[in-house]
């Protein structure tokens, strides 16, 4: 009876299944929460819209990234030509990670493609598409899909989300979120983040958070569009 029960035992261990992987990485559902969940925007010099949320503890939050330099970026490719943050000095740039089946970027990338067309001298949108799981996807399909959902501004592929991890994901693996947002000023200094999910109009009040977010980015542009581009450097 012993060995009987001690062979269960065994059996039991090896058809357990392992334990599911933690991280964005690990799931589409870390692109499923609803609206209504606690607020991931952060801005420069004004906290957050919501009490309760707390930036200290939220690590969605990416408020430690406030006035930091954005770091470089290294895309798998262009879909044209390509761009770099140096050669964008002067420019106010607005990043955001998007991939095909998430409903979050369907609802905001017309929204960015909107500010892209009003702000066309000064903003510079780049859609960063991250496909799940990392794997390639043909140009083609790519911009049929940006195409779909109204965007035709810049686009980068991050196939290997080398670049979301540097700006991103490796800094917390507790984060869940892909679909983030930074927005970059005329130094080059990240202004405002969005740590994942939806941000657009809206007055639907099941979307007032995504209202508020969106109305925050306004904020936050009209502020960094204001500022002046850096002196040039002095030869």
């Amino acid at each position: 009876m012993r060995m009987l029960l001690a062979a269960l035992g065994a059996a039991f261990v090896i058809a357990a299944p392992a334990p599911a992987r933690v991280g964005a990485a690990a799931v589409d559902g870390a692109d499923r929460h609803d609206p209504a969940t606690p607020s991931i925007v952060a801005a420069a010099a004004r906290g957050t819209d919501h009490p309760h949320d707390s930036p200290v503890v939220d690590p969605e939050s990416g408020a430690e990234l406030l006035g930091q330099p954005a770091p470089p970026w290294t895309f798998t490719r262009w879909i044209g030509a390509p761009l770099t943050l140096e050669g964008l000095r002067g420019k106010v740039v607005l990043l955001r990670w998007w991939t095909e089946g998430c409903h979050f970027c369907a609802a905001t990338l017309p929204e960015l493609e909107s500010l892209r067309r009003a702000h066309a001298g000064d903003l510079v949108v780049i859609g960063v598409f991250h496909p799940k799981p990392p794997r390639e996807v043909s140009d083609r399909r790519i911009t049929a899909l940006a195409k779909r959902l109204g965007f035709s501004g810049r686009i980068a592929v991050d196939r290997e989300w080398a670049t979301l991890d540097r700006y991103w994901l490796a800094q917390r693996p507790e984060r869940s979120w892909t679909s983030v947002s930074f927005l970059v000023d005329r130094k080059g200094l990240i202004r405002w983040v969005h740590g994942g999910g939806e941000y657009h109009r809206s007055d639907d009040p099941a979307h007032a958070r995504c209202a508020a977010q969106y109305r925050e980015l306004e904020r936050t542009l009209a502020d960094v569009l204001a500022e002046p581009p850096p002196a040039a450097a002095t030869p």
